[in-house]
């Protein structure tokens, strides 16, 4: 689904009208919750407490390239979201696709052994059986069925938590102090626009992080005319970084996370390119899901997280390894 707008509006009918039914959606997750199964290895989750992402996959894969320079054999766990899988499989990129394991699943395969399926205990269980050292869930946050030794709660600070209630009335996928109090860190990507900082208080350790590009990416792209396109949960955050490198952005078309393209949608948007004598720009998530006769033709950067104090984390780490 696309983002609604009003999520993002502190007054709005539509909101207000929705409250009733963010009760219900309190009372499935009441009703859903199981007793933690304790694991014999560290597990860390990594979460967000928005729907629509706020940098966790980019998170997992820099704690994860952290944790294996250390020598510490890490294994991720990723949700099954829109998947065709059953049985909890090892992602493989040279023989599955995104729609059979997901796209964030091959961009964490490319980094670490990487599972997936319905159940996360499975997964869990195969990726110990096959020597992991530690486990890190990716999006595991309201998971509760599994014991943690460290919660990771991620925020964007150009996105904030909206108008702060809970889905449908709002982006919210929990109460923010129930996400926060089962929490060990919290961790903000890029500036705290949204006074994230102030909400948490002094509840919990906070670090503040930078999305970094490439300068052969910032080069490539600095000054040029683009049109970009993508299907995540919130796509002002990637347009807002091709705006930070210095793209001149003509045209945007954003479609709903984790969006299966078609070839008519990406003849559609070559087509513009063309028409406006554009770089056709996407997401390194979308970039995956293009069809190979096409990749070619689209451009994309990859990201990655730098934490501006790794003293913190390092204790944290240091106190369940």
């Amino acid at each position: 689904m696309k983002t609604p707008i009003f999520w993002y509006k502190k007054k709005n009918i539509f909101s207000l009208l929705l409250i009733p039914f963010s009760f219900i959606w309190l009372i499935g997750s009441f009703l859903n919750k199981k007793k933690a199964v304790r694991y014999d290895i560290p597990i860390i989750k990594i979460g967000n407490v928005v729907a629509g992402g706020a940098g966790k996959t980019p998170t997992v894969l820099s704690l994860s390239e952290k944790l294996i320079s250390s020598k510490i054999n890490v294994h991720i766990i990723c949700r099954s979201y829109k998947s065709s899988v059953n049985k909890s499989v090892q992602v493989n990129t040279k023989i599955h696709t995104y729609k059979e394991v997901g796209d964030e699943a091959l961009m964490c395969a490319a980094v670490a052994p990487t599972w997936v399926g319905k159940k996360r205990s499975d997964s869990i269980n195969n990726a110990i059986n096959n020597g992991a050292d530690l486990i890190i869930l990716d999006d595991g946050l309201q998971d509760e069925s599994i014991y943690s030794n460290l919660n990771i709660i991620v925020f964007n600070g150009f996105q904030g938590i909206g108008n702060g209630r809970i889905i449908p009335a709002g982006p919210m996928r929990e109460n923010l102090n129930k996400a926060i109090n089962k929490s060990h860190l919290a961790l903000i990507i890029e500036e705290d626009k949204n006074n994230i900082s102030q909400l948490i208080n002094k509840s919990l350790p906070i670090i503040h992080s930078n999305l970094i590009i490439e300068d052969k990416y910032i080069n490539n792209f600095k000054n040029k005319n683009v049109i970009a396109f993508c299907g995540i949960g919130y796509p002002e955050k990637f347009y807002n970084s091709l705006k930070k490198i210095g793209c001149k952005i003509l045209y945007t078309k954003s479609f709903p996370d984790h969006y299966h393209y078609s070839e008519k949608d990406i003849k559609y948007l070559l087509k513009k390119s063309h028409e406006l004598n554009s770089l056709l720009i996407t997401t390194e998530k979308d970039h995956i899901k293009i069809m190979k006769d096409f990749k070619n033709r689209i451009y994309y950067f990859p990201i990655k997280i730098e934490l501006n104090n790794f003293k913190v984390l390092d204790d944290l780490l240091l106190s369940i390894i």
